[in-house]
């Protein structure tokens, strides 16, 4: 038996099992931040990821009152909060849109940066207390059309031996 604390989830079309576990993972960083944050999907949409429609999250940030909040309104808060955020991604038109609104909303781009790469197939979300990875892609179709599979990783070894690899290839959490 492995003494390595995972959550392994695999969806259906229409699942809310991930749009859930993302909604809390990130409720979570706004809670207590990480220092460094590492999203890295070769397509990324700016999905909403905190169902605030009805105020439960508005202590959060009080300008997401009654909405669904986005990948990049909790990017640009995190960045706010202190926490340095990097991105990897694919250098292509269906990310560009994602792209200009996430760093419209950033005022601190030390704290903030995306790096490209043609040939990326990785996908994950690394913090400081967990790594999320995966099949799916950081967009709508991964979060709630397509069958997916991605795994929660929350061993304190496994974070720290994909923190330097994350690190290594995507940028460092020193600002």
């Amino acid at each position: 038996m492995s003494d390595t604390p995972s959550r392994y989830i695999y969806t259906m079309q229409h699942s809310r099992e991930i749009s859930d576990l993302l909604q809390s993972l990130f409720v979570a960083e706004l809670i207590a931040p990480s220092r460094c944050i590492w999203l890295v999907s070769p397509w990324i949409s700016d999905i909403p990821v905190i169902d605030n429609q009805s105020n439960q999250f508005t202590s959060l940030e009080p300008s997401w009152a009654r909405k669904q909040v986005y990948i990049s309104d909790v990017i640009a808060r995190l960045v706010e909060m202190g926490t340095t955020v990097r991105i990897g991604t694919r250098d292509n038109d269906h990310n560009e849109l994602f792209i200009e609104r996430v760093t419209s909303k950033i005022s601190e781009h030390n704290k903030f940066s995306i790096k490209t790469s043609p040939l990326l197939h990785n996908k994950g979300l690394l913090a400081d207390d967990f790594y999320l990875n995966g099949s799916m892609n950081f967009t709508y179709n991964g979060i709630s059309i397509s069958e997916e599979y991605v795994q929660l990783v929350t061993n304190a070894k496994e974070i720290a031996e994909n923190r330097v690899t994350f690190a290594a290839r995507w940028g460092d959490e020193a600002p």
